[in-house]
């Protein structure tokens, strides 16, 4: 499964570097500390896709959710502990919650039934052939006017079954996805915007340092 593959990465990174709380060290600069609203938006908008997905049933990537959210949540409010170590953490699970989440949402729609079309419909009914393996028995609805209202359908008929899998909760998973992806997107983006400005503060200190 998708999240197996987070909780597997996340068990490789030390607890020090990454999620841990770590010992209490320099402030960060000023310039990822402008990225905490950000964080905060992005640990508020996966709370509702979770709560929505309890609501809806979509849990198949509630655990990547959650990683990225604590990752999120820690980095703006522990910021001194947390902002400078967690940014490879958390930029690694944004890129991997996005990915899975493409995956899933392409399958969706390219599903035959329900297709695309169906993907914000409360309603899809449809009839899937069938083939009985004995006889079957059915009660007509307007046998006042046709006289029995039982009716023997022989074995080896072929029948049609109607079918409608699409409901209030199957829109509300599927706005849940999409919304899932777009945060997703936005999170990579953030994690490595973050990423690359803690690179060129690095190189900015090595230069530094050399020149002393």
């Amino acid at each position: 499964h998708c999240s197996c593959v987070v909780v597997f990465l996340a068990t490789m990174i030390p607890l020090g570097s990454g999620l841990g709380p770590g010992p209490a060290g320099a402030p960060p600069p000023p310039q990822l500390l402008r990225f905490k609203p950000q964080l905060y938006l992005l640990a508020a908008g996966y709370s509702v896709v979770l709560f929505l997905g309890l609501i809806s049933g979509a849990l198949s990537n509630a655990l990547n959710y959650l990683f990225v959210l604590v990752a999120a949540a820690m980095m703006a409010s522990r910021a001194e502990q947390c902002l400078g170590q967690c940014i490879m953490p958390f930029f690694l699970f944004a890129l991997l919650t996005v990915f899975f989440d493409a995956i899933n949402l392409i399958t969706i729609l390219s599903r035959p039934y329900p297709g695309a079309g169906d993907f914000f419909s409360s309603s899809c009914p449809t009839s899937i052939p069938a083939m009985l393996l004995k006889n079957t028995t059915v009660y007509l609805k307007d046998a006042a006017t046709n006289g029995s209202a039982e009716y023997i359908v022989p074995k080896n008929t072929k029948v049609e079954l109607p079918e409608d899998v699409c409901s209030s909760l199957w829109v509300l998973a599927n706005v849940t996805q999409l919304i899932g992806v777009l945060l997703d997107i936005a999170a990579t983006r953030v994690g490595y915007r973050m990423f690359k400005l803690s690179m060129e503060l690095m190189q900015g200190q090595d230069g530094l340092g050399s020149q002393l």
